[in-house]
């Protein structure tokens, strides 16, 4: 495992040398600006750079006799080889997404191609917000993995961690007083998120056996099902394939959101998600109880982006909170 120093005007000469395959987060250069200035290719979700919110599967042509249908490669925009994150961007993709889109069989070869050659790099969390909770689901600001390289911003450079060699040869090698500030950093960074909220093991079967609770319709009458977390949240992942053009055109796939009605309509009518209540439970519960249930983790990395974009101030931690003390668990 490498470690170093890299002087921060250094890793923006080498940044902007890379700027054609570097993609960041929109929150990440929100966060530090100054190391990221003349970079592009924002992404207002960490999911974008793997799973556009729309593409084009495949076109079609009827030629009088039959059906002409051709795949498609990916029309998007060029795939990164580098993708920079905050750390529960990052779990997001590597313990989500990853699972879903490649573990599961049959994988998704779109996905799994623009995963292939891309690498994410992890910069460490050094302010969370007041709407973070990463540290209730398992993460953290400093969250990283042995194999993804991980970078500390500092007041003149950087601290970086580089398992595979991605990095230039031009950073110092990390002496013993930088590894302790940076352990330092990092208990600062989790003593401002405050006491984590512990969630039993069980919580998630609990939860599922609490599917009839009366407390959902309560829980849900804030919600106006705008569909705003789901699109920013970046552990969502419901899609729809849909039609463009009648006799000759092209099959989308595009983003859905378990939010809206129309979700779970059938062809016969019947919904069998017809109101609110119905449909917060399913984001509430495919999050916290069926996919950690299935998956062995939450669906959930706690960065807080829907919290940010509900219009109506629906708090998933306050849901959490209530369900958890209805299933019987205290707060440690």
């Amino acid at each position: 495992m490498k470690k170093g120093y890299w002087e921060k005007e250094r890793f923006r000469e080498w940044v902007a040398a890379e700027k054609g395959r570097i993609w960041l987060t929109e929150r990440l250069k929100n966060k530090y600006p100054d190391l990221f200035i003349d970079l592009d290719g924002e992404l207002r979700t960490v999911k974008e750079a793997f799973y556009p919110q729309w593409r084009k599967v495949c076109r079609f042509l009827w030629d009088k006799k039959r059906w002409l249908v051709e795949d498609l490669p990916d029309e998007k925009k060029p795939v990164p080889s580098l993708v920079f994150a905050l750390p529960c961007e990052a779990r997001a993709v590597l313990d989500v997404l990853d699972k879903i889109f490649i573990k599961k069989e049959p994988s998704d070869g779109f996905y799994l191609s623009r995963r292939a050659s891309s690498l994410v790099v992890i910069v460490a969390c050094l302010f969370p917000e007041e709407v973070c909770f990463c540290n209730w689901v398992g993460g953290g600001p400093f969250w990283h993995t042995d194999n993804s390289p991980f970078l500390v911003p500092l007041e003149k450079g950087l601290y970086l961690e580089d398992p595979v060699g991605v990095f230039p040869p031009t950073y110092e090698e990390a002496s013993v007083e930088l590894n302790e500030k940076v352990e330092k950093l990092k208990e600062q960074a989790e003593l401002s998120l405050g006491e984590p909220f512990t969630i039993d093991r069980d919580f998630p079967k609990k939860l599922y056996d609490n599917f009839y609770s009366e407390s959902w319709e309560k829980l849900a009458q804030k919600c106006l099902n705008c569909g705003a977390c789901t699109f920013l949240c970046p552990t969502c992942y419901c899609f729809d394939l849909v039609v463009d053009g009648a006799l000759r055109g092209y099959q989308l796939c595009t983003w859905d959101s378990c939010m809206f009605a129309k979700f779970t309509l059938h062809a016969s009518g019947h919904n069998p998600r017809p109101g609110y209540t119905e449909r917060v439970r399913q984001r509430v519960l495919h999050k916290f109880s069926y996919f950690p249930m299935r998956e062995g983790s939450f669906g959930c990395v706690g960065c807080g982006a829907c919290i940010t974009a509900c219009p109506v101030n629906w708090d998933i931690r306050e849901v959490i909170k209530e369900m958890f003390q209805e299933v019987g668990d205290k707060k440690r």
